[in-house]
């Protein structure tokens, strides 16, 4: 769609006397609350930024219904076309060459902002790629974007994830949609491990990939040790666990189709494990009652805060399961627990399991902090993209 970078089919937003700085500082989400009119085609892809002087000082993909009305992909006036986004997915994808080798076929190829590709996703899971679009700008521009995915990398199948919540705001419609071949189903290898995915059923994309680095972590930690791995969703983490030689690895999920992916990934692998369907928080409080302690516990939860509204909440969530999680830590044992909430700061994160860690009445020691792999950056200029955090924690007495 080549017409939509054309200068008579852009939109036009007149960017705010003193908001000078928004651009200065490279964010690539420009707000409503910065522009101070419009003008040009309301259902325009692209759209340029102009500062009071009439100087364009960004461009990017547009979007008539959400706040942010603009997410910059060029600044300082440089050329936006079909040939700069591109050139930046040829870019993401030779970045991610060293991680797909033989014993890897996932990866998150396009990261967002990470990857100056403002609202696009893809993951790779072998011959499959699951595509998120949150921008209405880019939806429009969508068929750029397949041509160079099918023409870099030839996948049996392209599926778009349409669910995310972003869509709903940009008026987006949800029902997913594939070109290709075949279901949206596959196993991959990971660090040559087996794993099956669900693109239509399963969390995110179908796989949790930014835990990549962490899980590999856990492996080379596990052996001779219990471990529980908590909100386990389909145990890709007791899977690392049982191949790292655990002694035990169990399981805990409350979601019955989850321990039942979990079951079956541990079978891929020829690995032991047990399963329990159950509330993490009633599982945490009832083990560190009746005082059944482990080695090494994993706790890596769903997103606590949606949005900003929910960080007090999310808090409190985080501090209780993660006390009960600490008194059921073995003296010398190890906790490694996560927060992929994007709106709770690495900062408030660490003062929470602060608070849970002197309420439970353990001494604590942080040994390594833990984010996401490298197929999934962050850009500099917009620091909100580093959603996963965590901490390795030993337990001293």
């Amino acid at each position: 769609m080549s017409d939509a970078f054309a200068q008579i089919n852009r939109r036009r937003l007149f960017l705010k006397s003193g908001k000078e700085r928004v651009v200065a500082n490279r964010h690539p989400w420009i707000f409503a609350g910065a522009i101070a009119k419009e003008s040009g085609p309301e259902d325009a892809a692209i759209a340029d930024l102009v500062d009071p002087a009439g100087t364009t000082v960004a461009s990017g993909f547009h979007s008539r219904h959400s706040q942010i009305r603009l997410r910059a992909l060029t600044f300082g006036g440089a050329e936006l076309s079909a040939a700069t986004i591109e050139g930046r997915i040829d870019a993401a994808i030779r970045r991610r060459e060293k991680i797909l080798t033989g014993g890897t076929s996932a990866a998150r190829l396009i990261h967002a902002e990470g990857d100056e590709l403002s609202g696009l996703v893809v993951d790779r899971y072998a011959g499959m790629l699951v595509v998120e679009i949150a921008n209405s700008g880019l939806e429009q521009l969508i068929d750029i974007v397949t041509a160079r995915l099918q023409k870099t990398l030839q996948p049996r199948l392209i599926y778009f994830k349409n669910d995310l919540p972003a869509r709903k705001i940009e008026r987006l419609p949800p029902d997913p949609r594939a070109i290709g071949e075949g279901e949206p189903i596959t196993e991959i290898v990971e660090n040559g491990l087996r794993f099956l995915v669900d693109a239509r059923e399963g969390q995110k994309t179908g796989f949790f990939l930014d835990q990549r680095d962490n899980r590999a972590l856990t492996r080379s930690m596990a052996g001779g040790r219990s471990v529980i791995n908590l909100f386990s969703y389909t145990g890709a983490f007791g899977v690392y666990a049982a191949a790292g030689g655990a002694t035990s690895v169990e399981n805990v999920d409350s979601s019955a189709g989850a321990i039942d992916f979990a079951r079956r990934n541990h079978e891929l692998n020829g690995t032991s494990a047990t399963f329990t369907v159950t509330d993490a928080f009633h599982f945490v409080r009832e083990r560190s009652s009746s005082n059944q302690l482990v080695d090494f516990l994993i706790c890596d939860p769903p997103a606590f805060a949606r949005n900003r509204g929910d960080i007090d909440r999310a808090a409190r969530g985080y501090k209780d399961v993660n006390l009960f999680a600490l008194r059921m830590i073995k003296p010398g044992g190890m906790l490694m627990t996560f927060s992929c909430s994007g709106h709770m700061s690495l900062d408030l994160f660490q003062k929470v399991i602060f608070a849970a860690a002197l309420d439970a009445g353990r001494r604590v020691s942080f040994v390594r902090r833990l984010t996401a792999g490298e197929d999934h950056p962050t850009s500099i200029y917009a620091p909100e993209g580093e959603y996963l955090k965590g901490f390795l924690l030993e337990v001293l007495e």
